[in-house]
């Protein structure tokens, strides 16, 4: 990729007739690579497509060996089309879905089963979020084990926590990126993260910003020289971001000198406050400094801000360990919890409520399953052989 690039600037310098795409030409962006995709960019004109096909030809021809063919033709399952991809064209690789997942419905998997599939495959698959008889909440499902649950990833939070690590890079300027060059660039214009609107740009931008209130009592900033900070938009001072009478877009720097601040004469009694409780200048670099769990940012970090550990269970130990089996450990669970299947459940009252074990005109509720006459004799009869003692 980089020769690519380098025949590309080439051409794109000799020849005058090269037009940026739209908010590309300050940055002078014009290709994005990955791990194994190339998107180019330019305006939809002649001749700056011309200059793509020129590089591109040269490329091929002279150093990669790649031979051409023509659309369409499929790519990871799916095509490569010239027009906009349809339902009817995704529907093979849908099928093949469809077709897995029901062919594990029909291998009768126990629950211990259906949390492992649920764990190693499903949850990287986009699915309906219908309401259903569930016998226990799905946010108590992805507690950790040691907070009673099955140890499961909450989706929603696990989404927001790897978006985070995107707007932390904003936070902290992240320059080796030209994704949040370019979102300083085009999207802020001299505006702090924590003060742009959150009503304008692309729904996954807005999306993004709407998650900086999460982020925002675990960051602190650490004043140096005050170059990098802005002095209305940034929350450098303990009360918050202040409104003062200078330049919206004056950086913090702007009131410190020699390593001390200096402030102008303020007669705003709103502002005065400004001035009380500053923090200290320490000099050098400017820098943002996580503060929330762990003191280092991660998007595993992030999981925790959006999913905080709750209290520890003193049952958990039950259900670790290798030795025991997935199936009886997630019975006990159920039971542990309350939500095995009794019928005195709302969705199983039209089979009946009465006890189906001792006969009795009792409601089977999850008290009476493990204390009716019949469980007691079993389990009588058991200590009886000096299997296990039970006291009751």
């Amino acid at each position: 990729m980089e020769v690519l690039t380098l025949i590309l600037h080439q051409f794109i310098d000799q020849d005058g007739g090269f037009s940026y795409h739209w908010r590309c030409d300050e940055l002078q962006l014009f290709q994005l690579g990955f791990a194994d995709d190339l998107l180019l960019f330019s305006r939809a004109d002649m001749s700056s497509i011309h200059i793509f096909k020129r590089g591109l030809m040269g490329y091929t021809s002279s150093y990669s060996g790649i031979s051409g063919r023509h659309l369409p033709l499929r790519y990871l399952g799916l095509p490569l089309l010239a027009s906009r991809l349809t339902i009817a064209d995704c529907k093979p690789i849908l099928q093949k879905i469809d077709d897995r997942i029901r062919g594990w419905d029909g291998i009768m998997l126990s629950f211990a089963g259906r949390v492992q599939l649920i764990k190693s495959v499903l949850t990287a698959l986009q699915g309906s979020t219908r309401v259903g008889y569930a016998k226990v909440s799905w946010q108590q499902v992805c507690r950790p084990v040691a907070e009673g649950g099955l140890g499961l990833r909450d989706i929603l939070a696990l989404n927001r926590g790897l978006m985070s690590w995107h707007l932390w890079r904003v936070i902290v300027a992240d320059r080796s990126s030209i994704w949040v060059d370019w979102i300083i660039h085009y999207r802020l214009r001299g505006i702090s993260i924590w003060t742009v609107s959150a009503c304008t740009g692309s729904w996954s931008w807005r999306k993004l910003v709407h998650l900086r209130v999460h982020l925002r009592s675990c960051i602190t900033y650490r004043v140096g020289s005050g170059s990098s900070f802005s002095l209305w938009h940034d929350p450098w001072h303990p009360l918050g971001r202040r409104h003062t009478d200078t330049s919206p877009t004056a950086p913090l720097s702007l009131v410190i000198r020699d390593g001390r601040w200096n402030w102008p004469c303020i007669t705003d009694m709103e502002s005065i406050d400004i001035t009380y409780a500053l923090p200290t200048i320490h000099g050098g670099q400017d820098r943002v400094i996580w503060t929330g769990p762990r003191n280092s940012f991660s998007s595993a970090v992030a999981y925790d801000v959006f999913c905080p550990p709750g209290p520890k269970v003193e049952w958990s130990s039950l259900l670790v360990g290798s030795l025991k089996i997935p199936r009886h450990r997630f019975i006990l669970w159920l039971a542990i919890l309350g939500r095995l299947s009794t019928l005195d459940k709302p969705w199983l009252q039209h089979l009946g409520i009465d006890c189906v074990l001792c006969r009795a005109r009792s409601p089977e509720t999850h008290f009476h399953l493990f204390f009716c006459a019949l469980c007691i004799g079993v389990l009588a009869a058991d200590t009886d052989h000096g299997s296990f003692s039970l006291a009751i």
